[in-house]
């Protein structure tokens, strides 16, 4: 199941946007990144840049919004909008 780590922030909101308009499963996996969760050693295999979004699917993982979106984008066959 794809993991989606997560905290409230504009750039996890837009992958958050895309994967509930596609009606992907995920599971949210929240990252307190004001408690300084992104810079655990755990995190860090996900995201080695230590910020969110990241996503982690069947051992693919991805970070940044823009290639997690362009990821989401070609397993769903969801295209992105141009602009």
């Amino acid at each position: 199941m794809l993991k989606f780590f997560f905290h409230h922030t504009p750039n996890p909101m837009k992958v958050a946007l895309f994967l509930e308009e596609t009606g992907l499963d995920f599971q949210l996996v929240p990252v307190d990144t004001l408690k300084g969760d992104q810079h655990t050693p755990e995190f860090r295999l996900i995201n080695p840049n230590g910020k969110t979004p990241a996503i982690e699917d069947n051992g693919q993982r991805v970070f940044d919004s823009n290639a997690i979106l362009m990821y989401l984008s070609e397993k769903t066959g969801c295209p992105l909008p141009l602009n």
